[in-house]
């Protein structure tokens, strides 16, 4: 909105600097700090252009934060910063000198009406309802093309009065009460002009704006399928702008000083606004535990994030019109500005709409693959031989699986070719070990991790940690258990094996050349053993992924049900259709991430070759197998030389990797994925140290009964009461 010629005052002359010095401070140690704000306040026109104001109040803006100090003015206290102390005497030049109030309160009363606030209140720092694709696209663009600034936008105002981080950590520097003063003090009492006037029309339209757009994300389809049943009406996302909108008239009344009641009465309505506001939380809430049943989608997870981000914002608007001293709302209009001023700065970044959006689906991916985990985890003599026996028919099986993979490199495939032979083998293996009940104990640790950090994030802040330290030593032992099985029974299933083979066909499994191929590649000092044993641990962990969000993705497409209730159940029944439902439900996490870990294995290298990159997989079942085979060729002599030394020695460290990367990087993600505090990490780890220290065999040989260890060290101790 312009504002006519006659409106504008009659501006007084501004006076030259030895007489602006003489109103102001006569302290000669001032001279040079009085000319330069004498030369910035003399920019300040309210007949100049738009383009010209912003560029007076963003050299008054950096006057402000020049670091050279100067004298304090009368009523500093000590030790301020000079940033406080410039503000100190920029409101002694208002107070002294009346040209310097008129032009600074007519220049900003001008800006502020002529300019929009609806980008600044209503869309800085919120996601827009254009998806989670569309917002990263348009992120990435503004990161590397140059924008067209709009001057009336109050959003560039805000920029060019806080261009960087400092500036802003300046402003939060500042006390509230001089916030206050300055504002007071820019009030022109004598034309009747409140310069901050136009702001409050502004945020009234950006709340009847975020209002508007709560209500038709939160009503739309996808969310409504997963909120609790309640009519449109009655719902709170449609109530929202309804009652927003009796604030907004109250209080646009409540600026005229003839309504006294006004005030009183957008109290009470905004604490109304709070409950609506509160009642659409908890819908929220509630769809975000429905996910666990109907699944997650990053369009879900976008809109909750929207939600969520404009009530927010919302409920910080309407704080600024409810209060009850004038400090008070400088305080709250202060925070409100530190928080837009730095939202601005992050506006562009990509990492922070992506850590936002992705983090709850990544929780509930990490949640499905915690399920999976609770499975792995023993807790009595009896579940810990039964995990031997499963462990050791899955190492029979895995004997097989390297035999078949030594028998497709022999045919000399083209290297795609190969490559998916492979994965299928690798694959075909693991899914049929699914569906026999067989173990594999790579597959383990990316699994319990999530199911320990499900534990932990229930257990934050409680003092007592002896759950948490029993849970880990049934995971160290189930491990342990599961690699005894796996790499115990391996070894005698390969070696039946080649004496199988030999019978048949009067030689070993493996060609002499191929045998001690296999000694070299186990080598951990001059191979690439280590690397690629950490690879392994890598994809492992990455199956693990696989598994969670296959499973949430058959659950949110919601196939159980639609097999349960598929038509073909006219003909082999209904029970037989639920079976199949239940089972469908049951493997397909496990069948999933087998399949995973099978492509990623058996792709891997052939990747590495196609971009010229010496990439291999490192196993600990299949190279146990291998090397068995190679001893086979070779001979038992060999068990003496350092070559098998060395071998055996690979063995170890990739056992170590596969199980400590995969465990440690699914660790990692699920603690971020539900927000773990590191004290509570730190807590944990001091107390399972005493403990193994002081009662070790828990850690490797399960009680005769299920029992809950005592636990010692960190674990006692009861955290801070915040």
């Amino acid at each position: 909105m312009t504002i006519a010629p006659e409106e504008f005052p009659t501006l007084a002359p501004w006076p030259e600097l030895q007489a602006f010095k003489a109103t102001v401070s006569p302290d000669a140690a001032l001279a040079r700090p009085l000319k330069q704000l004498h030369t910035v306040l003399g920019q300040c026109d309210p007949r100049a252009a738009l383009a010209v104001r912003i560029q007076a109040f963003a050299a008054l803006s950096e006057w402000l934060r020049t670091r050279r100090s100067f004298a304090a003015p009368r009523g500093a206290l000590p030790g301020e910063p000079s940033h406080v102390l410039r503000l100190r005497w920029l409101l002694v030049v208002i107070e002294r000198s009346p040209e310097s109030k008129q032009r600074l309160s007519w220049t900003l009363y001008r800006t502020l009406r002529e300019a929009t606030g609806l980008m600044l209140f209503g869309r800085l720092g919120l996601p827009t309802d254009r998806g989670l694709f569309s917002e990263t696209i348009d992120r990435i663009s503004r990161s590397f093309l140059p924008e067209a600034g709009d001057e009336r936008d109050l959003t560039e105002f805000v920029a060019r009065l806080f261009p960087r981080q400092h500036a802003v950590n300046l402003l939060r520097a500042t006390p509230p009460a001089l916030i206050r003063e300055l504002g007071l003090a820019l009030r022109d009492l004598e034309s009747g002009i409140n310069p901050w006037l136009p702001l409050r029309s502004q945020l009234l339209e950006a709340i009847a704006l975020l209002g508007a757009r709560i209500c038709g994300v939160g009503l739309s389809d996808v969310l409504r399928a997963r909120s609790p049943e309640t009519t449109i009406t009655e719902s709170p996302f449609y109530e929202l702008p309804r009652t927003l909108d009796v604030v907004l008239q109250v209080s646009a009344r409540a600026q005229d000083p003839r309504v006294s009641a006004a005030p009183s009465q957008v109290s009470e309505l905004v604490s109304r606004a709070r409950e609506v506001i509160d009642a659409c939380r908890g819908v929220t809430a509630s769809v975000i535990e429905n996910l666990e049943r109907t699944g997650v989608s990053v369009d879900v997870v976008y809109r909750i994030e929207l939600i969520g981000s404009n009530l927010d914002r919302l409920e910080r608007l309407l704080r600024q019109l409810d209060y009850e001293s004038r400090l008070e709302a400088s305080e709250r209009a202060l925070e409100l500005l530190i928080e837009l001023a730095s939202l601005r700065l992050k506006d562009r970044s990509l990492g922070d709409i992506l850590g936002r959006n992705v983090h709850l689906l990544a929780r509930k991916i990490i949640e499905r693959a915690g399920h999976t985990g609770e499975h792995y985890i023993t807790a009595t003599r009896g579940e810990y031989f039964k995990m031997l026996a499963s462990a050791g028919g899955g190492g029979v099986l895995t004997a097989g699986t390297a035999a078949l993979k030594y028998t497709l490199a022999g045919a000399h495939l083209a290297p795609f070719l190969e490559g998916v032979a492979a994965a299928s083998n690798y694959a075909g293996s693991f899914v049929l070990m699914q569906l026999l009940g067989f173990t594999l104990a790579t597959k383990q640790p990316s699994m319990t991790a999530a199911s320990l950090a499900a534990t932990l994030r229930s257990r934050a802040g409680h003092p007592d940690l002896s759950e948490l330290v029993s849970m880990i030593a049934r995971i160290v032992r189930s491990q342990i258990a599961a690699a005894i099985g796996n790499v115990g029974l391996v070894i005698p299933a390969a070696m039946a094996f080649n004496f199988y083979w030999v019978q048949q066909h009067s030689r070993p499994f493996l060609e002499e050349e191929t045998a001690h191929h296999v000694l070299e590649s186990l080598d951990p000092i001059h191979g690439g053993t280590v690397f690629f044993a950490a690879l392994t641990g890598v994809l492992l962990w990455l199956s693990s992924i696989a598994a969670g969000w296959l499973e949430n993705w058959a659950v949110y497409r919601r196939l159980p049900q639609a097999i349960e209730n598929h038509r073909i159940g006219r003909f082999v029944g209904r029970g037989t259709m639920r079976w199949l439902s239940g089972f469908f439900l049951r493997n397909i996490s496990g069948i999933g991430g087998s399949t995973a870990l099978g492509i990623l294995l058996g792709m891997t290298p052939v990747m590495g070759k196609f971009f010229g990159l010496p990439l291999d997989a490192r196993h600990i079942t299949l190279s146990t197998g291998s090397l068995t085979f190679a001893v086979c060729t070779l001979g038992t002599e060999t068990l003496s030389t350092p070559e098998f030394q060395r071998a055996a020695l690979g063995i170890g460290v990739i056992g170590i990797l596969n199980f400590g990367v995969s465990f440690v990087l699914a660790l990692a993600v699920a603690l971020r994925a539900r927000e773990v505090q590191r004290s509570d990490q730190v807590r944990l780890l001091w107390s399972v140290i005493a403990t193994f220290l002081r009662s070790p065999v828990q850690f490797f040989i399960p009680p005769a009964q299920s029992s809950t260890p005592a636990v010692h060290g960190p674990a006692s101790i009861r955290p801070p009461q915040h």
